[in-house]
């Protein structure tokens, strides 16, 4: 029985996802003009944004470059999805050449939950790849929201997108200007 328990978790932490230190998150208005906060996750991979003013608010992620399982695949974990988005849970997942990601926001204070949409533009800024992946609406001041930065395997992310069955790079999701 013992056995079966330690097999068990082997098997779930090379499962699991990573928390992703180091992953760069800026927040800007909903007119993009202006950079309101600059973040980097720590090593639960985790930023929090609050006592935002209530107003529309685009977040731009930098991922870092992931190794090993991470960004590694096969020809049975191969898909063609770039990116994609569960709204039940609020997870976004994305696929670059910097590795495989699930971008969790969470803790929504003082927000209109229906408005966080899912968003994918690209942006060189530096010479660092900016993706835009959410747009949502603070609908008053003291407003809140934590993101969760995760790396993931070939086989999580062709499976989380197989499920959800739809491209974001391929539908037109224009942002608030």
């Amino acid at each position: 029985m013992r056995f079966l328990v330690v097999v068990f978790l082997l098997i779930s932490t090379m499962l699991s996802a990573k928390s992703v230190a180091k992953a760069k998150l800026i927040l800007e208005p909903g007119s993009g003009r202006d950079v309101i906060a600059v973040h980097q996750t720590g090593e639960l991979g985790k930023v929090r944004f609050s006592y935002l003013d209530a107003g529309y608010y685009l977040l731009y992620v930098e991922f870092p470059q992931q190794e090993g399982k991470y960004i590694k695949e096969s020809s049975k974990h191969t898909t063609l999805t770039k990116v994609t988005y569960n709204g039940k849970n609020r997870t976004y997942y994305y696929q670059g050449i910097e590795g495989y990601f699930a971008v969790k926001m969470s803790g929504l204070k003082k927000m209109n939950k229906e408005s966080v949409q899912a968003v994918f533009r690209e942006r060189h800024k530096e010479d660092k790849l900016q993706i835009l992946m959410a747009q949502f609406q603070a609908s008053k001041n003291g407003a809140s929201i934590t993101i969760a930065v995760e790396a993931i395997t070939a086989a999580q992310f062709k499976k989380a997108t197989d499920k959800l069955g739809s491209d974001i790079a391929t539908i037109s999701i224009q942002g608030v200007k």
